[in-house]
């Protein structure tokens, strides 16, 4: 089969979790004998519109440089960019593709889809996160906190606001004067702007998700969250990603627990990963005398701030060691330094990889009981859960695997096996064909574009 794979950014310049996903799948679809193309965007600051094609490892890349911020309408091309659309039908035109897969969304925004299928391609999309129903991706407020959800056009038009530093500022210093504000705002031309832009990026992006042939989500907790904000998921599928790599011990489950519990963190440093949540609790701890010992491992220079003071607030414990970023396949040895993986994210998460990797090493996970996280880790079972942004729940149930005996062995025999890459990309190619022969099919489209 051919195959477009479009995605926001991909390696080795963007390494975030849907470009490592978009970098794994089309590896695999290539050494599997499929021809892989890749549609990412390269730079996001730079002035005009250009896209530069050249080959990397056997995979041809179509990499994209624009301006988010030029135009007229910024807010609408972040996620309608009519130029996108134009330099993806000129890559369509080239080669005749089976299937658009479509991995997130973000920057690329609906022109991947409705090109696609003007052009009569099968799309595909996963979504990895809540883009299409979040212009801030997340479903986090400008402070930081837990969104709902888009329960109404005025709520996410007031987050969008608060971005800007003259509503975000008052907005944290007094919270119930800016209630009073927005009530009153919400009335006022440049609020009603705001809003109606809301609300045509929502009834817009929903279509355009609608339109597409397939959704795969690797969460049910995601098909869920879109299901209740108003998108059919009629057409939405269930796959969980799997490993792409295995570790090096073929027994990691059967290593001796150590005297000191060792916890550990693996992702990147940042207010909604809740890493100070773990640090907190894990001061609170050896201020106690307990034995443990926290490893975090991350990239330290994405947030200076935030780091620095999680740093200055550690400096004293010796036992809570900062180790930088790992790469690769050294995940492996990195997990075997932990008894427990502690996932304290404020966000819902979707499906994280590294509980995964965890797993696949015999590793519970001590993980926030919120979206995705709690779908993975069964609590008592293959880990713990505790409350969302609770430093204190946190502590509590790292003290049980201190407090109670056996318990850290029970939650490794309960740990589930961990999905293969050949299992994943199984399903999701079984999925293309059967999109394939269906579209084959179908009787023709009549043609109306001359009338």
């Amino acid at each position: 089969m051919r195959i477009l794979l479009a995605v926001h950014g991909f390696p080795p310049t963007h390494s975030a979790g849907a470009e490592r996903q978009a970098e794994r799948m089309a590896r695999w679809l290539t050494h599997t004998g499929n021809q892989v193309e890749v549609f990412a965007v390269e730079k996001m600051d730079e002035p005009g519109f250009r896209v530069e094609s050249a080959e990397q490892d056997g995979i041809l890349l179509h990499r994209l440089y624009y301006d988010t911020g030029a135009g007229d309408d910024p807010f609408r091309t972040s996620y309608d960019h009519p130029q996108i659309g134009a330099a993806l039908r000129a890559v369509l035109a080239e080669r005749s593709f089976d299937v658009v897969h479509l991995i997130s969304g973000y920057l690329l925004g609906s022109q991947i889809i409705t090109t696609a299928k003007t052009m009569g391609v099968t799309v595909v999309v996963s979504p990895m996160e809540f883009w299409f129903m979040c212009a801030r991706l997340n479903l986090l407020h400008a402070n930081g906190d837990l969104c709902s959800g888009p329960d109404s056009d005025h709520k996410c038009m007031r987050c969008l606001m608060e971005d800007q530093r003259r509503y975000r500022h008052p907005a944290e210093l007094a919270p119930g004067l800016m209630n009073a504000f927005w009530t009153v705002a919400q009335h006022l031309p440049f609020t009603q702007n705001t809003t109606q832009a809301v609300a045509h990026r929502r009834v817009h992006l929903q279509q355009a998700l609608d339109a597409a042939d397939l959704v795969i989500c690797n969460s049910q907790f995601l098909i869920r969250k879109f299901g209740e904000f108003g998108f059919n998921t009629k057409h939405f599928h269930f796959i969980r990603q799997g490993l792409t790599t295995a570790p090096l011990d073929s027994n990691p489950a059967d290593s001796p627990v150590a005297d000191t519990l060792r916890l550990g963190y693996i992702g990147q440093i940042k207010h909604h990963k809740g890493v100070d949540l773990l640090i907190d609790a894990a001061i609170a701890l050896l201020d106690q005398g307990k034995d443990i010992s926290l490893d975090i491992w991350g990239d330290d220079t994405e947030i200076p701030a935030y780091t620095q003071q999680l740093k200055a607030r550690s400096l004293a414990y010796p036992a809570i060691r900062w180790n930088g970023r790992y790469v690769g396949a050294k995940v492996w040895g990195v997990i075997a330094g932990f008894d427990t993986l502690v996932v304290p994210s404020r966000w819902y998460e979707n499906s994280p990889n590294v509980i995964l990797e965890a797993f696949e090493m015999g590793r519970p996970a001590l993980v926030t009981n919120l979206g995705g996280m709690a779908e993975l880790v069964e609590h008592e079972k293959s880990g713990l859960v505790f409350a969302v942004n609770n430093a204190t729940d946190l502590r509590r149930q790292i003290e049980r695997l201190l407090s109670e005996p056996g318990l850290l062995l029970r939650l490794r025999q309960g740990i589930p096996l961990v999905k293969r890459i050949d299992a994943e990309m199984g399903e999701i190619v079984s999925q293309y064909e059967r999109l394939v022969r269906a579209r084959a099919a179908a009787p023709p489209t009549p043609d109306t574009s001359s009338q």
